[in-house]
């Protein structure tokens, strides 16, 4: 593919805030300002599943509205949620694994004696 390169007809202005910004781009096109190079997207990882979970509505319209706050749908911020616990189960299972051999060793090292 080749990349092509847009130029606006403004140079890109510069911002003492980051609310200034944000305004000045509500009412902006950014295609008007600097120069743009069209961008290539990859996709880290391909979700080939679906877990299908039962959850009653009260659940479901919190957990939209939680993700609404960070600005993700329910189910990404489900998926975050599972992922992250699964990293810590899997954190604390090798911290506890760990901490038997360490307890082995020691118990070797005492029979050893």
């Amino acid at each position: 593919m080749d990349k092509k390169i847009i130029k606006g007809k403004k140079p890109m202005p510069k911002f003492a805030t980051y609310k200034e910004e944000a305004k000045f781009w509500d009412t902006h096109s950014p295609l008007d300002y600097g120069t743009w190079k069209e961008a290539k997207l990859t996709v880290a990882k391909k979700l080939h599943h679906i877990l299908g979970v039962r959850l009653d509505a009260e659940t479901i319209d919190e957990l939209d509205k939680k993700g609404q706050e960070i600005g993700v749908g329910a189910s990404t911020l489900a998926r975050m949620w599972i992922m992250e616990k699964l990293k810590s189960l899997e954190k604390n299972n090798s911290n506890i694994n760990s901490s038997e051999q360490s307890s082995k060793r020691a118990v070797l090292h005492k029979i050893s004696k």
